[in-house]
């Protein structure tokens, strides 16, 4: 049986790991991308400070990972290892959303996609991206061939079983409602969508970990925050620095399983007082999944 969680906590969740709805009382605002902030519209697009005051949100991602400097001061505590923790969701966007050497192509779309590529799209032209959609006609989900993905894997404290969640509920499965306020982690790498000869034919457990990699705090991410409108909730991020290729047909074969398709990206945020410092990076064998054998 599918787990049933109550609707108000599910939506709260979207990346709180440190009691983000911790201090009482308070309206809740909506933002697009159906999370929730206690900040007021008003005051979005001063990631919290007032009038041009101090910053008060926490560090925030994405970010160019192959730089460690940050001055955010607002830190909580890392999660524990993605393998003593739970999957609960995963998702992809069109183009990556954090930057880094192999995956530094800009890529300007015109909306919302807007991001970083290991190549450049073969089109951003949103006709000819519908006439070649790998999801196929009627089925599309904004991808075609050629096209760079950053995926996430979604790992939570709370006790769940990925197998039994029921994909519409999106992060929302990643608590229950005696696991509220989890740890997450999420596993990150970037990819090149090929019709053969791939590296990776299963999005269940594409992320081998063997190469470098960059833990660091941040926030949730989408396009719904920005460098000035920050997102409050906390999230430890593990990003592969290597980039892979991905089986299109399993891909799409996935997404129509699970009704996915590609999400949006939020800019990258390159503001020294919305990021936190990064310490090292986590290298092979270390802090992660055993290797998986392609």
């Amino acid at each position: 049986m599918k787990k049933q969680l109550v609707v108000g906590i599910a939506a709260a969740l979207l990346g709180c790991s440190s009691g983000a709805f911790a201090e009482g009382g308070g309206a809740l605002y909506h933002t697009a991308d159906h999370g929730l902030t206690k900040t007021p519209p008003s005051e979005w697009n001063n990631c919290g400070g007032i009038d041009g005051g101090p910053i008060t949100a926490g560090p925030q991602a994405p970010r160019d990972i192959d730089s460690k400097a940050g001055t955010n001061t607002n830190l909580f505590r890392t999660s524990n290892k993605a393998e003593e923790m739970n999957l609960c969701n995963i998702h992809y966007h069109w183009n990556a959303e954090h930057k880094s050497a192999e995956f530094s192509t800009p890529v300007d779309t015109g909306n919302e996609h807007t991001g970083w590529a290991i190549v450049a799209p073969a089109s951003t032209d949103a006709h000819y991206r519908e006439e070649h959609d790998i999801g196929g006609e009627g089925h599309e989900i904004g991808l075609i061939l050629g096209d760079t993905i950053e995926v996430h894997w979604v790992h939570t404290s709370c006790n769940v079983n990925y197998e039994e969640l029921d994909p519409s509920n999106g992060l929302g499965n990643c608590l229950t409602e005696v696991c509220a306020n989890p740890q997450l982690r999420v596993m990150t790498q970037v990819f090149e969508v090929v019709d053969h000869d791939a590296d990776v034919d299963t999005m269940e457990e594409a992320m081998s970990h063997v190469d470098a990699r960059v833990v660091y705090t941040g926030s949730t991410t989408g396009p719904s925050y920005n460098n000035d409108h920050c997102s409050p909730y906390q999230v430890t991020w593990d990003v592969k620095k290597t980039t892979a290729t991905i089986d299109a047909h399993a891909l799409v074969e996935w997404s129509h399983e699970k009704g996915e398709h590609a999400h949006g990206v939020r800019e990258l945020v390159t503001r020294s007082n919305l990021l936190s410092p990064i310490k090292t990076d986590a290298r092979r064998g270390h802090d992660g999944h055993t290797k998986r054998k392609h």
